[in-house]
């Protein structure tokens, strides 16, 4: 079951190890001897390992260098929650592997998180208001895990390796999450520092952010501009939206009913001519079952709106 494993964060201290943490790794940065094993019987370690390798075997994806932390501890007083973390390079076909083990539908969940190799995540959740209602916008997802299900916050995805020398590198991955998915930069959400860690329910941990005061139009219209510009590219695209757009749209969640899906709920889906508002059913991911599992406690709801600026 997914859920926040840390909420109401103050600070977190990351603490960088230039180490490639790989599937044969030993010591503090070995990973889970099943994990490790799916990925060799998958031949993932023969994968091209850069877009360029990749493209130059005819391949369609690549194992690029992701992130992932070894190491989190939690600290806190009662007052003040501070999380201090290792992260180190992984190749994101480790993270792959995990789910592979988890498909399988043989472990417990206790056992699923012992052998999870955590890779780093960020996320901006983003309340809006509309008509008198508080909504979280959502993505829908498109070419990547669980596509065409509801991701409760507009921006998220993987911390890449590259982001590991800037002075903070979640920030600089959510930076570049949020031009690449919605067309925006992340200043315009005001965002947060982290204050969420959640389990992705894929092998991941996430860092959440919160937007502060986020005007939906805006991101609609930022969001449109760029998805246009996309599917003009080639108008056959737009027949096929979610498998070629990282998001294949946008959503308001209302903070209720997610482990049972969404139902009736406002989606605004690209086309060429624009965004086409729709009312529809939709499948949620582990992400989102966490996120309204933790705005079931009011006193967390009251947290978020207040980091929000409502």
């Amino acid at each position: 079951m997914a859920k926040v494993c840390v909420k109401n964060i103050d600070k977190i201290l990351l603490n960088i190890i230039p180490i490639e943490r790989r599937f044969d790794s030993e010591g503090d940065l070995a990973i889970d001897s099943r994990v490790r094993d799916m990925y060799i019987k998958k031949g993932y370690e023969s994968a091209p390992k850069s877009r360029e390798e990749a493209d130059a075997r005819g391949i369609k994806n690549f194992n690029g260098l992701m992130s992932s932390f070894p190491r989190i501890n939690v600290y806190t007083n009662g007052k003040e929650t501070i999380v201090a973390a290792d992260i180190t390079p992984t190749r994101y076909l480790i993270g792959q592997a995990a789910r592979d083990i988890m498909k399988q539908g043989i472990y417990s969940e206790e056992e699923i998180q012992k052998m999870i190799p955590c890779m780093a995540n960020v996320s901006v959740l983003t309340p809006i208001k509309k008509e008198g209602k508080y909504y979280l916008l959502s993505q829908i997802k498109g070419k990547a895990i669980g596509s065409g299900q509801i991701l409760a916050a507009p921006v998220a995805g993987n911390v890449d390796a590259k982001y590991l020398n800037a002075a903070d590198p979640l920030t600089e991955a959510l930076k570049n999450e949020c031009s690449e998915e919605i067309g925006m930069d992340l200043s315009y959400l005001n965002s947060t520092s982290f204050v969420c860690m959640i389990d992705d329910g894929a092998g991941g941990r996430n860092f959440a952010s919160v937007a502060r005061n986020a005007n939906l139009q805006e991101i609609l219209n930022s969001y449109e501009s760029d998805t246009k510009r996309k599917l003009a590219k080639n108008e056959k695209l737009e027949l096929m939206a979610l498998s070629v757009l990282p998001v294949a749209g946008l959503a308001l969640t209302p903070l209720e009913d997610g482990n049972n899906g969404l139902h009736h709920i406002t989606c605004y889906k690209p086309t060429i001519n624009g965004l086409k508002e729709v009312v529809e059913d939709r499948g949620v991911r582990p992400y989102t079952e966490a996120v309204i599992e933790y705005v079931a406690d009011q006193e967390n709801v009251k947290f978020l709106l207040e980091k929000a600026g409502f």
